[in-house]
């Protein structure tokens, strides 16, 4: 069975992971061994070096504080997530990231009680 991060596509490199809580700084748990996080990048970890951003969001109001904090800085990362609570209004996510002039994909749910959208400038 593959783990969060693999049925993101995620299997080696430098990957943000925006979280509010340990739960969802935790999300993509078992990492594989080539995958690094961080929870703050800084110069040490400019979007260059990112090989994915992954938002995890358990409420809508804090997607929107993420998006206005992560968009404009990682546009140039080829894999970019948003990953909610399966409680949530996938389609109000989409909207979200729609507003901001980003697209969505199709969900994957992911087998540890949240779904993924990969999100992309449009």
């Amino acid at each position: 069975m593959s783990t969060p991060a693999e049925q993101l596509g995620i299997t080696s490199g430098l990957v943000w992971v925006i979280g509010r809580s340990d739960e969802e700084n935790a999300v993509l748990d078992p990492l594989p061994d080539d995958v690094e996080t961080v929870t703050d990048p800084d110069d040490s970890a400019p979007e260059q070096q990112m090989s994915a951003v992954v938002l995890v969001i358990d409420d809508l109001d804090s997607l929107a504080d993420d998006l206005d904090d992560a968009l404009p800085r990682i546009g140039s990362v080829p894999s970019v997530w948003v990953v909610a609570s399966r409680d949530l209004d996938l389609d109000a996510v989409t909207k979200a990231v729609s507003d901001y002039g980003w697209s969505t994909a199709t969900p994957t749910t992911l087998d540890n009680g949240w779904a993924a959208i990969r999100i992309a400038p449009a």
